[in-house]
């Protein structure tokens, strides 16, 4: 005690028994020194719990969102893999549609450049056929002409016995041929078709075969009950006479009626194939359709090829074409969905059109385990992820 009273007389001076008042009011100021600090130390202690339970909420709160962001990012890292597995497997698709449609363009491509060159060779070697034919035609027509010796009844033999091997050739349809050019009003020849007959009148004239012609050969089919009759006309550029018109018919290959007859006319036979005269004379005498394996083609039918053979050239191109189209939609619906996937990761939510219901607010997780236990759901609250949006949905999509 006497140290401590030394120690404060030492440090404030006391010495004088009258400094009694400044020493009270040196130890008053401490003491209210000492009071203010020990207030603000207080204060100062208060405050610091105060802000210790504001950061403890404040910290609650944010690890709340940061859970919910957490599960947010978690959901839509789901989504990314399932947009990226559907956009590979569209990538497959496309791939696949691509080399398939490839396949099929390359090979309907063969196909028909392949028949078109089959059409091609066969076209080729019929017209060789028929320059073969016709030169051989005017080479016995010529020389026979040239001959002045030689009789229009001599030139009237040759062409029937010419005109025969055509009808007797091996792709000839006909059943038989009786040859009649020795026999009254029945023409050259018969030529029998199921149980049908026919009069065939060869002329190997030089100038236009009369109309009296054709009415003979009307009498004739009459005289001789056939079915029907033909006049060929060997010779180029001699023409037969349509009696009815009293002109000379147009056309190489014509059927007219005559005396209640149909009669066939064919003109240049001479420049025509022994086939397709054979195919002709079927056609316009036999009208009933028929499908005898022995018919040629005729110049119509390849006509028709012809046309085919354009017509699947310009399928193939719509083809090509249709198929350019098909690729540009399912790239820009590629397109669209990566711009779609993008906007999802940048978490940008996709807007219906005006006319269309708003889509509703997302909910975060945190909402809905509190909504469902609220609701007594307790077990369905502890989902997470998918499983606990799905649920929510069920349990609510009614709201």
């Amino acid at each position: 005690m006497d140290e401590t009273i030394q120690k404060w007389n030492h440090e404030f001076n006391i010495q004088n028994p009258d400094s009694e008042p400044t020493i009270f009011l040196l130890l008053k100021d401490y003491l209210d020194s000492f009071n203010s600090h020990k207030a603000n130390h207080i204060v100062d202690e208060q405050n610091r719990i105060i802000i210790n339970e504001r950061v403890a909420e404040k910290s609650s709160i944010l690890k709340g969102e940061l859970d919910n962001k957490s599960e947010e990012v978690s959901e839509l890292s789901e989504e990314v893999k399932h947009l990226t597995s559907k956009c590979n497997d569209l990538y497959t698709e496309l791939d696949s549609v691509k080399l398939n449609k490839t396949l099929e363009i390359d090979k309907a491509v063969k196909q028909a450049v392949s028949a078109k060159e089959e059409i091609i060779q066969l076209l080729k070697g019929d017209k060789e056929k028929l320059a073969s034919e016709s030169t051989e035609w005017k080479e016995i027509i010529s020389n026979f002409t040239k001959d002045n010796t030689c009789s229009s009844q001599k030139l009237g033999e040759i062409g029937e016995k010419e005109f025969l091997k055509v009808l007797q050739s091996s792709s000839s349809p006909w059943e038989s041929v009786d040859v009649t050019n020795q026999k009254g009003h029945s023409g050259d020849f018969i030529v029998n078709y199921k149980d049908k007959k026919y009069i065939i009148d060869v002329k190997n004239w030089s100038s236009d075969i009369r109309g009296e012609e054709v009415r003979k050969l009307a009498r004739d089919i009459e005289d001789r009950s056939c079915d029907g009759g033909a006049i060929i006309s060997l010779k180029e550029g001699v023409g037969i006479l349509d009696p009815v018109k009293n002109q000379k018919v147009k056309q190489c290959v014509q059927r007219i009626t005559v005396q209640g007859k149909s009669i066939s006319l064919i003109s240049n036979a001479s420049l025509l194939e022994q086939d397709f005269i054979n195919s002709v004379l079927l056609e316009l005498l036999y009208c009933e359709s028929t499908s005898d394996n022995n018919t040629m083609l005729t110049h119509n039918c390849r006509r028709e090829i012809r046309k085919s053979i354009m017509a699947m050239e310009k399928d193939i191109e719509s083809d090509r074409i249709s198929f350019n189209k098909k690729i540009t939609k399912k790239q820009n619906d590629l397109q669209n969905l990566k711009t779609t996937l993008k906007e999802l990761i940048n978490g940008f939510d996709d807007l219906s059109d005006d006319d269309s219901p708003k889509q509703k607010n997302r909910l975060f997780a945190k909402e809905m385990r509190k909504k469902l236990e609220e609701d007594g759901h307790i077990e369905e609250s502890k989902l997470k992820g998918n499983s606990l949006k799905t649920k929510y949905n069920e349990l609510y999509a009614h709201d």
